[in-house]
């Protein structure tokens, strides 16, 4: 009984989800996060343990997705719009397909010429986020102290920027903040884009499987099936083939629904097993879209690396902040490993078990806290996660709390 009960703990430690919550059972739990990469993070108040003996916070280096939006292009919009306005002008709507318009039609003039902007609730997300960190960590924001801010030069990301700024300056007006949109911030912000002057060449990550986000949906998701809820005769208002897109489209407009001042609700057009299974499409697609390419974002690293270990020689507080997009951050998560972003899946259908989206969502970010003592030379780290202490694949014995010589060392 005894070596039976040492070998299942063994497995459930060696293979971390024998007695783990799958991602499904998670998100029947939690349907708000199904929503993936449109979830809104959370902007509560912090609750951190505390630090070691003596440790103080002294620095912090920070890297963020913007903030929530509206949808990021206006075909997202326009494409439902054209398929409604059709199916009215033939009779081709159903009872449910009549109300679903009448809701979109109230929506549509507030949103379609805000596409890709920050959303007001984007803007506010990003003052709460900066002031729960500030009243945690005074200590990293003495008077006088240096705040350097880049951005991607999206209007969101600038906007994001902004706001995250603003509400540091309102708690000590005398931090001297400075923000920045330049090419020669993009190491630190998006590496791979063409136009980064230091584009750097990397080693490509491998799947051990190649399937299309198309064979991943196929008989998993009946998209006729679920425009029928909307359209008498599908076919007559939508092409055949354009089926799987405004099935899709209209999924994430619903999700998209998190980051604007509206009650308004599209999530009934899907049942929760429909909403689940467009997650994991979609969450699918994230991961072996970014995968291959996440090595090309060590850059990121490297200058948090760099600012850091400038900041304590100098002893200096203050902070670096960085904002881009989603793909970015979850390509530094997996450089990271952070919470055990750089597991591989061995299938397909492995993916959604080491890899969820909704751990990116809107207005992501991580926090580098940074901690120094009188009484000695070590410098001790964490990382909050959306708001959350988080592990990397490093040792300690004080989690959450790292040695910021072991990270150098690991990167």
């Amino acid at each position: 009984m005894k070596r039976t009960l040492i070998l299942i703990m063994s497995l459930a430690v060696a293979g971390g989800t024998l007695f783990a919550q799958s991602t499904r059972d998670i998100l029947k739990e939690n349907k708000a996060l199904i929503a993936g990469t449109d979830y809104v993070s959370p902007t509560e108040a912090l609750v951190l343990t505390p630090a070691p003996d003596g440790y103080k916070p002294c620095y912090i280096s920070h890297y963020a997705r913007h903030g929530a939006r509206y949808a990021w292009r206006l075909e997202n919009y326009d494409m439902i719009k054209r398929a409604l306005d059709d199916a009215e002008s033939k009779d081709n709507l159903t009872d449910f397909g009549k109300d679903y318009k009448a809701r979109f039609d109230r929506l549509y003039p507030d949103v379609k010429d805000h596409y890709g902007e920050l959303s007001r609730k984007g803007w506010e997300q990003q003052r709460s986020i900066a002031g729960h960190i500030y009243e945690a960590f005074p200590e990293a924001f003495p008077d006088g102290a240096r705040v350097r801010a880049v951005s991607s030069p999206s209007l969101r990301s600038v906007m994001t920027m902004s706001s995250y700024c603003l509400a540091l300056q309102s708690k000590n007006p005398s931090l001297f903040v400075t923000e920045d949109v330049s090419r020669t911030n993009m190491p630190a912000t998006l590496p791979l884009e063409d136009d980064n002057p230091f584009k750097e060449s990397y080693e490509r990550s491998t799947l051990s499987f190649n399937i299309s986000e198309e064979e991943y949906a196929s008989g998993i998701f009946d998209c006729e099936k679920v425009l029928s809820r909307l359209f008498k005769e599908p076919g007559k208002s939508v092409d055949p083939s354009k089926f799987y897109e405004l099935a899709t489209h209209m999924f994430f407009f619903a999700e998209g629904m998190n980051s604007l001042d509206t009650d308004l609700d599209f999530m009934d057009l899907y049942t929760d097993e429909e909403a689940i299974t467009l997650w994991s499409i979609d969450n699918y697609q994230l991961y072996t879209e970014t995968w291959p390419k996440h090595n090309g974002y060590r850059t990121i690293i490297r200058d948090i690396i760099d600012r850091a270990d400038a900041h304590l020689s100098a002893g200096e507080g203050g902070a670096d902040l960085r904002f881009a997009h989603d793909y970015t951050f979850m390509s530094l998560m997996m450089c990271l490993d952070l919470e055990g972003f750089a597991k591989v899946p061995q299938t397909a259908e492995q993916v959604e078990e080491v890899f969820q989206s909704y751990k990116i969502p809107m207005g992501a970010n991580m926090h580098f806290v940074f901690y120094r003592s009188d009484s000695s030379d070590e410098i001790l780290f964490k990382v909050l996660l959306n708001g959350q202490e988080s592990h990397l694949p490093l040792p300690s014995d004080l989690w959450p709390y790292y040695r910021w010589s072991d990270f150098k060392a690991a990167h």
